[in-house]
């Protein structure tokens, strides 16, 4: 019987991802990739405003809609609703999009340094009234620019469906920041409530954490490759149909353990993308594998790890298989129509990495190049959440209590093909 030492796996993994990206050609020009803040990994959590006791309280779509899986959902509800992003720290944002289901009516965006009730004097509006599809996987045509700690989402929709992201956009470079392991392990539920989905915290495929589309049968180029990985379902990157070879590889930053892949297609695809985990006998060459230029991986007589097919009725899907080490992803389509192309706005990929153990925070050497307040802020970030139990840095309705949250097979409700809508069980007030 093959074994695998998970000793040597485990060992393999974190020395790899512990491997700064310092002579990486490629940070320089992905610097256009903005981070998004809207993530609980990097300690940013989501409430929603129970007018009835005027104060924010936890919401289980947190765990949808700031976890890097573009396709888990919860829906938004009806009628005119505030949510709240609370980051960590104050951050420059410029602009702001979600991911969902088309819906009829509009959604503001305003930003505070403190916490206050919804029309309050203390929020700055940064945008009104607009169209909520205008923003549906589309930024604000208009950017602003503020530098806050919290976002005011509101919301009037008649009858809206799942949303699957939230995006929150500054000036920051996703390749500014990295995924590492702790120095030590957290609680994440003790911080961020009970709404925390740790299996898809962690995009591996992210730009943070040293992915990169190495090469791929689009003729634009490597920079524009990477528009399948940048955390915004507005870019794209289109494929064609290949048959003995890739048609991308996305290159790991080392030894990835892999069970899951998420993906977000633009229209209404029909035809089946096979995904081939590949994991390199020689570790040391992985980092050159990931510089522009690096050629196609053959594919003749090679069996597939998993596959998705479209068939023309949704554009989000997902699979989930056993875990497997891999370096590379290889990535086939093969179209009904053998004309048809797959243009990718997101594709994800998972492992088994916790947000107990493991964190996302800026680099060492950019934390370096900042001084003064800006500098100390910028600190905080990259050593984690603040400490939830002090109640000037969480002036939040804690969270209520009741069984951990576990949302059960990924795929998330609700029904991704749109057949039915779940019940949401109400939060206790606390």
């Amino acid at each position: 019987m093959k074994t695998t030492s998970i000793v040597s796996l485990v060992t393999a993994v974190c020395t790899t991802l512990a491997l700064a990206a310092d002579g990486d050609p490629t940070v320089k020009q992905l610097q256009v990739f903005p981070k998004n803040f809207a993530r609980q990994h990097l300690g940013a959590n989501l409430f929603v405003f129970n007018p009835a006791n005027q104060t924010f309280v936890p919401t289980e779509a947190a765990a949808a809609w700031l976890d890097d899986d573009i396709t888990t959902g919860w829906p938004v509800a009806a009628g005119k609703q505030n949510y709240l992003i609370a980051l960590p720290e104050p951050e420059m944002i410029s602009n702001f999009s979600v991911s969902s289901r088309p819906a009829e009516g509009t959604i503001s965006i305003f930003a505070g340094d403190e916490l206050a009730a919804p029309g309050a004097k203390s929020w700055t509006a940064l945008a009104q009234n607009v169209a909520f599809d205008s923003v549906n996987q589309k930024k604000l045509t208009k950017p602003f620019s503020r530098f806050a700690k919290y976002v005011l989402i509101q919301t009037d929709l008649a009858d809206p469906g799942p949303l699957f992201s939230l995006y929150l956009y500054g000036e920051r470079p996703a390749v500014d920041y990295n995924l590492r392991k702790r120095e030590t392990a957290i609680d994440a539920r003790a911080i961020f409530g009970q709404y925390v989905n740790s299996k898809t915290a962690f995009n591996l495929n992210g730009l943070y954490a040293q992915a990169r589309i190495s090469s791929a049968n689009s003729p634009d180029g490597f920079l524009p490759w990477q528009k399948g990985l940048d955390d915004n379902p507005e870019s794209s990157l289109t494929l064609s149909a290949s048959k003995g070879e890739s048609g991308a590889v996305i290159a790991y930053n080392g030894v990835q353990s892999v069970s899951r892949i998420a993906l977000l297609a633009d229209g209404s695809p029909k035809g089946t993308l096979e995904f081939f985990a590949i994991n390199d006998a020689d570790v040391s060459a992985v980092a050159s594998a990931s510089v522009p230029g690096a050629k196609p991986v053959s594919l003749e007589g090679s069996v597939p790890t998993t596959k998705i097919v479209f068939d023309g009725s949704n554009s989000r899907s997902n699979v989930e298989f056993a875990a497997i080490p891999a370096t590379k992803l290889a990535v086939r389509w093969t179209p009904q129509n053998a004309a048809d192309t797959l243009t990718i706005r997101e594709i994800n990929t998972f492992g088994a990495f916790s947000m107990n153990d493991y964190e996302v925070g800026l680099k060492p050497e950019v934390v370096a190049g900042y001084s003064g307040a800006g500098g100390k802020d910028y600190k905080a970030i990259a050593e984690g959440p603040l400490d939830p139990k002090d109640p000037k840095n969480v002036p939040i309705a804690a969270a209520p209590p009741g069984s951990p949250y576990l949302p059960g097979s990924l795929g998330f409700p609700p029904n991704l093909n749109g057949v039915k809508t779940p019940n949401i069980p109400t939060p206790a007030s606390p």
